[in-house]
């Protein structure tokens, strides 16, 4: 396994050096306004050499926020986006442009769209098997990146659910909480902030042992971590046992079932 082709988002800005020594030296950092779900970290205080996140669904506002930021952003390595808006805001820069949306990265021809037309490369969708990350990886156009290890994020909207549930409930209003469902075993973690509610399976998916397989044909190896240590990660990637295999070995219930 190549710890240089890990691509990890931080946390705290001490995880840097600690990841350091273990040999991962490729960093993705939320940004205040334009990032959600993960910590985010003032943009002046991210490395040169670093990938920034921008997974909002942006307003004319934050569009314009983000044309304000331009040129500051352009000492970065390269920027992992959703909106559309970012790709066309930023195309005209050196920076790495990767798309992210979880739920459409699940075929080459849409991957291949983006790579032809500017994208340096697009990070495949963990929610499809592994026969179908074969097939996106064997026929991409370029090296792509492949989601390993996270939470996987179910579901992200503007609005502020909690507090509302909160105000409607006559409960004190909390940023984070666990929901326990009714008919299963199956628990979400869900956040807040002023831009939305993001919610994720509480569990963590683990698709390390995909590492070997594809280390020619990948660009990074994409961790997402959301409350682990720098520990937890090191003995994860040292083949300890944790999480599970999300969707690799079942399909995916959000594909149309006409395709299958």
């Amino acid at each position: 396994m190549q710890m240089s082709k890990i691509l990890i988002n931080i946390n705290e800005l001490s995880e840097v050096e600690q990841y350091e020594k273990i040999g991962i030296t490729n960093f993705l950092f939320a940004i205040p306004k334009l990032s959600i779900g993960y910590k985010e970290i003032p943009i002046t205080d991210i490395p040169d050499s670093s990938y920034i996140l921008i997974n909002r669904v942006l307003s004319s506002e934050d569009v314009d926020y983000l044309k304000s930021i331009k040129s500051e952003l352009t000492r970065f390595k390269g920027v992992i986006y959703e909106d559309i808006a970012v790709f066309n805001i930023l195309s005209d820069t050196s920076l790495e442009l990767i798309w992210f949306q979880n739920h459409f990265t699940t075929n080459y021809e849409s991957i291949n769209y983006w790579l032809d037309n500017g994208c340096s490369s697009a990070i495949i969708s963990n929610e499809i098997t592994e026969s179908e990350i074969d097939e996106i990886i064997n026929k991409s156009h370029k090296k792509l990146i492949l989601n390993v290890l996270g939470k996987n994020q179910i579901m992200y909207s503007r609005r502020t659910l909690l507090s509302n549930y909160n105000k409607h409930a006559g409960i004190d209003n909390v940023n984070d909480c666990v929901i326990d469902t009714i008919n299963n075993d199956t628990t979400f973690f869900v956040h807040e902030s002023e831009y939305g509610t993001v919610i994720f399976n509480n569990t963590y998916f683990n698709y390390t042992s995909l590492m070997e397989k594809y280390d020619s044909k990948i660009m990074y190896y994409l961790i997402l971590n959301l409350d682990l240590s720098v520990d937890e990660i090191k003995n994860i990637l040292e083949g300890g046992k944790f999480g599970d295999d999300g969707f690799l070995n079942k399909k995916t219930v959000y594909k149309m079932a006409e395709y299958e």
